[in-house]
Order: structure tokens, then sequence, then C-alpha cells
């Protein structure tokens, strides 16, 4: 699972979520499954980073720029929903079928003046066997450049559904108000683990079905139709008695100390064309009024990621603010420490710093804080702007530097992550400017060696293997049968 100075060690371990941390755990947790697993188009296509004097903006998966639109201030990239086209049933009883694997739907309305809620699409998931979960992740890809003037929000609520129409597992809701850094706006989650003689939630009719509503909310933009990018997973049974205790505090802030000429940058306007950034350089970048940029670096076992913001002048800037956030691999978001993440034109010369709480490690599956910090891959940082300033329309951009620093020894990454990676590139096509994602991409073992369990668990004696070839080879024939 983790081989200190070993980028060929790609093992992780999930656990099972206990009962009693399950619901604040999963409003921060996402996970991939080596069974009938697909990853986001952002690993599946790297976008490398592209620097130049122009700032020419990051390409999009065939290669080209993402349409933008210009609206007064100067072109502004919109984000761009990846994956295979498919519409959702209207209600439970119509769920479209879906494997696992990356998707695009459209969410054709907001919530009234007397109902917050407005389009639901219900997506029902292949039946699950004993320990199996389901993950997903959603993505409402709203043009923050339209409407921007009110104080109207836009939102999207994910939930996990059993066959009765219970909801059986935590809601996660994101927002965006009109105007604000807020976008995008992202989900994530994970259904209760499946167990055929379960007491409560999703699975107690031993089905092992369930299904996944989205639902757009609120009055912003409410009548245009937005579309929805959509990931599913399957997490497949795993031992965690064979991970040591999750961390019990965060670690100390720690400084990025990169230095030297910045390097001009531009960011990618979604997950999908995120553009790749190393380590302890500095980059200079140009932000317009609400723009999302989208960047990623690759973190491995044993890795704490830090990154910092700073901004010389922006009095000028025609933008008002700008706030920045986290993902993990799969779109979850880590808890961050340390300073703001929220930076002002009024703010001359201001840094701002953000850590990861601890170092990415497979013990924290599980943790109450840690849960999203224990996948080893690309993580993203978004930054995005305020919506322009009164009587500032067409001046200056906001201008600000980047750098990223990674601590501590690498060792390896997440071996079901990077092999889902593998089976998708292989597997992807494009049409239209868009990501096709093809198959369910199949990953390998789950579970780490003895030699990599005591690599991270300092010794700790561990019991056999509980994975390997011939397990797969049975799994991956049952679940194509």
């Amino acid at each position: 699972m983790i081989a200190p100075g070993t980028t060929s060690s790609r093992r992780s371990v999930p656990r099972t979520l206990r009962a009693g941390v399950l619901g604040t755990v999963l409003a921060a947790a996402v996970a991939v499954g080596p069974v009938a697993t697909a990853v986001p188009a952002a690993a599946a296509l790297p976008a490398a980073a592209t620097e130049s004097a122009t700032g020419s903006a990051a390409p999009g998966a065939d290669g080209a720029r993402a349409e933008a639109v210009d609206n007064g201030r100067g072109p502004v990239p919109v984000y761009e929903a990846a994956g295979s086209e498919v519409t959702g049933g209207g209600e439970l009883a119509s769920a479209t079928d879906v494997e696992p694997g990356l998707y695009r739907d459209v969410l054709d309305q907001g919530g009234t003046d007397d109902v917050r809620e407005g389009s639901m699409r219900f997506y029902r998931l292949p039946a699950l066997e004993e320990g199996e979960s389901v993950h997903a992740a959603a993505v409402l890809a709203v043009d923050g450049q339209q409407d921007v003037d009110g104080n109207d929000n836009v939102g999207l609520k994910l939930e996990f559904l059993n066959p009765q129409g219970d909801s059986c597992g935590p809601n996660q809701s994101a927002t965006a108000a009109q105007g604000s850094t807020g976008l995008p706006v992202v989900v994530a989650g994970r259904s209760d683990v499946m167990e055929v003689d379960a007491s409560y939630g999703c699975f107690t009719d031993g089905s092992g079905r369930v299904a996944v509503k989205l639902t757009r909310e609120g009055l912003w933009q409410s009548d245009t139709p937005v579309p929805v990018e959509l990931r599913f997973w399957i997490e497949p049974a795993v031992d965690e008695s064979q991970l040591a205790e999750a961390s019990s505090e965060d670690l100390p802030p720690a400084s990025v100390t990169a230095s030297g000429n910045a390097a001009p940058l531009e960011g990618g306007s979604s997950f999908t064309t995120a553009t790749a950034i190393e380590p302890d350089r500095v980059y200079a970048v140009e932000i317009r009024p609400t723009e999302v940029q989208v960047f990623k670096v690759p973190v491995e076992y044993g890795q704490r990621m830090s990154y910092r913001l700073s901004t010389g002048n922006n009095r000028e800037a025609s933008v008002t603010r700008i706030g920045s956030a986290a993902y993990n691999p799969l779109l979850a978001e880590p808890r961050m420490i340390g300073g703001s993440n929220s930076l002002s034109h009024l703010d001359v010369g201001a840094v701002s710093t953000a850590n990861a709480s601890v170092a990415v490690s497979p013990q924290e599956y599980g943790s109450y804080s840690y849960e999203a910090l224990r996948l080893a891959g690309d993580y993203y940082i978004t930054v995005s702007a305020s919506a322009a300033r009164p009587n500032r329309e067409g001046s200056e951009p906001f201008r600000y530097e980047l750098a990223v620093s990674l601590t501590g020894e690498p060792g390896g990454t997440t071996e079901w992550l990077a092999d889902a990676q593998d089976q998708v590139i292989a597997g992807v096509e494009t049409e239209g400017g868009a990501v096709q994602a093809t198959g369910r991409g199949a990953a390998g073992g789950a579970f780490p060696t003895a030699a990599e369990l005591g690599a991270l668990l300092g010794g700790v004696g561990v019991g056999a293997v509980l994975v390997g070839g011939a397990w797969l080879l049975f799994r991956r024939n049952r679940r194509s049968a």
C-alpha cells in the first residue's frame, strides 16, 4: 500500500465506515472500487500545464479551448460537462439503469417562489454483493456569467434511495449564489455498505439495489436548462481490520516556500480540462469576473498538499473577490486548514496558505474528519471569481500567484484508481468536443500485500491477502455474466 520511495506501488485499502460516523464522513467521502470502476475524465485525459506570455487557455479534451462567451469583460470559458449522454428517469419507478462510469445529463428547471426544488433525475445502479457500496459525484455546470445580479442561489442535492423510495444515505447538497465565488457546484457521497441481513438503511430487502436521485434547487437561472456531469463507482467489500487507526488531530500549519520568477499560466475551465501544475513552482494567473479555473497536482501516499495564493495590487481589477477550494481525486472536499480561502481586490500584497489537515493515507478510511484524504492521485484546486465590480466592467483582470508544495515521503498511488484510469483511456472516444466514456473499466487488486501493509503500519503483522488475481477474474466474469 505504501512503499516509501516507490512510485510504482499503487495499492490502497478502503475501510468499511462505522455506523456511528457514517453521516458526517460521507459529506466529504468518495471512493473508487476495483470492479466495474470508472474514473473522471480529468484523470482519463490529462491536460499538461499551458504556459504562455499571452495567457492562452488550457486545451480541452479534443485539444481545443472550451467555448467562451464574450460578455464585454473578455472571453471567459464556460464549464462543459463531459461523459456519455444519459437521461435520468423522472421518478424512482422509471429510474434509468446505469453502469458505473462517467455521464452527462441536463436538469431543465430550478425551483420556484413556492417550491425550492426543481428538476429531478433518478438513476439505478447494478445489484451489489455483500460488502459493496456505491459512490456518486455530480457537478452542476451552471454558467456563472449569466444573470449575475441578484440574491438568488442555484443548488444541487444528491440522495441515495432504496427500492421502497426511502432515503437511505446522508443527503449531499451544494449551492452557489449569484455573483459569488462559490462555483463550481459539486456534490459527492456514498451509499450504505450492502449487508444481506441489514436491519436498516439501503438494503433491508436484501436486493442489493440502490438508486441515486439528483435534484436541482434554487431560483438563479431557474428557467434555464443546466448540464450536469455524473460519476458512479462500485466499491468492493474490504477488511478494515487490516488498517491502523485513523489520525486523531490535524497536523500543524505549514508554509509554501516556493520562490522565483512566476510562469504565466491559465487554469482549465472544468475538472475534465484541469491544468496540471508542478510542486515548488510559482505560477502567475489572471482571472476575470465569474470565471472558474481548475488546476490539478498528483499527490502520493505519505504526502501532504499545501497551496498558496498571493496578490499584488488589484485595486483596478474588475473582480471584487476570488475564492479557492480543494477536491480529492473523486471530487470530495478534504479537510483543509490554514488561512482564508478568499482574497479581495483591496488585499494588496496578501498571502493565504491552505494545508491538507493530514497526509494522504489509506488508514484515514472511516475517519470522522479525514476520510477524503485516503486516496492517492490527482488532487484539484479551484479558483473562482466574483461578478464584476459596479462600474468596473472591462477593466483589469484580477492577478494572483499560485504555488503548491508536497511534504512527506512519496509512497505510490492508489492502484485501483490508476488502473481504472488506464481502462477509461483505452475506452474513451471524442464526439462533438465532449469526452465519451465507453465500457465499465476494470481495475486491479483492492488489498495490499503484507509487505505494503507492514510499510504503512510500521511493521505490524498482518493476515493473508484477501484478494488475488483469481478472485478478480472470478468477479469480472461474474459481473459480465
